[in-house]
């Protein structure tokens, strides 16, 4: 198994006005975010998104990792199009424990 960290990051703003558009958008996010293994979601309201994706590094700083991460994050979602929301989550596991906390059903 590679080293590093799985990542989930969130963000909340106003609810889209063109769901259709959106969900393009969402999309996008995901089609972005390939390269690193990743997964779009938003809600019903369409007034968040966010993303899990995976970065493979030799990094155990969490901060580094973290800093890296919302920088993925940010250019993913300017490249698909979606508005810069508040960013309102952020977790990051490092691949031994995100497959821990799976097998403990979390």
């Amino acid at each position: 198994m590679q080293d590093g960290w799985t990542i989930d990051i969130d963000a909340v703003g106003t609810p889209a006005p063109d769901a259709s558009v959106f969900d393009e958008q969402l999309a996008a996010l995901e089609r972005v975010l390939e390269p690193y293994s990743g997964a779009a979601a938003t809600n019903e309201e369409r007034d968040r998104y966010g993303a899990r994706f995976s970065l493979d590094t030799d990094s155990i700083n969490p901060v580094d990792v973290l800093e890296q991460a919302l920088d993925i994050f940010h250019d993913a979602a300017a490249d698909a199009g979606l508005p810069a929301w508040q960013i309102v989550h952020c977790e990051i596991l490092t691949y031994a424990e995100d497959d821990a906390t799976a097998d403990e059903g979390g």
